[in-house]
């Protein structure tokens, strides 16, 4: 079977498109960081008023309850980081399949990059 060979233009087309995928990765990255970083402040902020609050009482167990909750959050949102780094590292390793590609057309076309 002969496979058709792709023409450095839409290769440079895909890399576009894999590039800007990239880049809404690498921003939602940047806004679970700043999620976790806000959170790590909460439970800092919540450990600090248990440790000032009486050991029990409803104050006591409302701050327990919301410290528990952050930190729930917290474990949510350091998966979902997880997973949008398995993202991007797959995102770059097409971009550098693709970039081999591209170099082999160019080089079938006698250019260099």
């Amino acid at each position: 079977m002969i496979r058709a060979v792709p023409n450095p233009q839409d290769l440079l087309a895909r890399r576009l498109e894999l590039v800007a995928g990239l880049s809404a990765l690498n921003a939602q990255a940047l806004k679970l960081t700043q999620l976790l970083a806000g959170l790590d402040m909460e439970m800092l902020r919540l450990e600090l008023a248990l440790k000032q609050a009486p050991v029990e009482g409803e104050l006591a167990r409302e701050l327990q309850r919301d410290l528990r909750t952050t930190r729930e959050s917290a474990d949510a949102a350091a998966e979902r980081q997880g997973e949008c780094a398995g993202r991007i590292e797959r995102a770059e390793q097409e971009i550098e399949d693709l970039d081999f590609l591209l170099r082999q057309a160019m080089a079938r076309e006698g250019r260099t990059s």
